[in-house]
């Protein structure tokens, strides 16, 4: 997704001036995001077919689960009739049980509300690419509690890419969009420090700058203190 080739996009919300909020939002991001139809899921006993072809599809689900019924049913309709377009998900809940039932209806990717909006262009982006799977951080550090209740069918392996515990902490806030020096005295740690652990992470990730390395680290299948 860029500035050039225009992006449309499908927005499935409970609220209809949060979703007016986020529509404006992404239609200003300057990325050539355009919003092709707003529906409410909590109005419509099934969506009504949208204008045209969608690249992505959002569904906000507020507070509720996606498992929720008139949640569910976006999910079964987009498969059904749009079974392409990537599905991503942005809820004010972050635990490790509302990830997994949106992954487990098919969304591509699980933003929380709590994180920073420039998280969730970098998301679309990503998605639209053709990526993988995106899961906020803070919630993977936990799957692995989280697996132990899972079918062994079910579990997935864990991955961390090399990284270190002390640099799995450093990027759990760096994700969240915190400067070095705010890092460093969370931490305990020197600044100079951060910096290191920085450098190694995004050479372990192979990205290029901060961001790409914070959005990278959503994907990790499993990571640990």
């Amino acid at each position: 997704m860029n500035a050039v080739a225009e992006t449309k996009v499908g927005l499935f919300a409970r609220r209809t001036m949060r979703a007016q909020c986020l529509a404006r939002f992404l239609e200003l991001s300057g990325l050539g995001i355009r919003i092709v139809a707003v529906e409410n899921c909590s109005n419509a006993a099934s969506p009504v077919q949208l204008e045209g072809a969608i690249d992505i599809a959002i569904i906000d689900t507020g507070e509720q689960v996606c498992s929720d019924a008139s949640i569910e049913t976006i999910f079964t309709w987009l498969a059904k009739e749009l079974p392409s377009v990537p599905i991503v998900v942005v809820s004010d809940r972050d635990d490790a049980a509302a990830v997994f039932e949106a992954l487990r209806l098919g969304a591509r990717a699980y933003v929380p509300s709590s994180l920073d909006p420039d998280i969730l262009l970098e998301t679309l982006r990503f998605v639209h690419k053709g990526g993988s799977t995106f899961i906020p951080l803070d919630v993977l550090i936990s799957v692995c509690g989280y697996q132990r209740v899972l079918p062994a069918a079910e579990a997935n392996p864990v991955e961390t890419h090399g990284l270190t515990g002390g640099e799995l902490r450093v990027l759990e806030l760096l994700k969240r969009g915190q400067p070095n020096k705010v890092i460093a005295r969370a931490l305990e740690i020197e600044e100079g420090t951060v910096k290191v652990h920085v450098r190694r992470i995004m050479k372990k990730l192979h990205a290029t700058n901060r961001t790409q390395a914070a959005l990278l680290a959503q994907q990790l299948v499993g990571a640990s203190h």
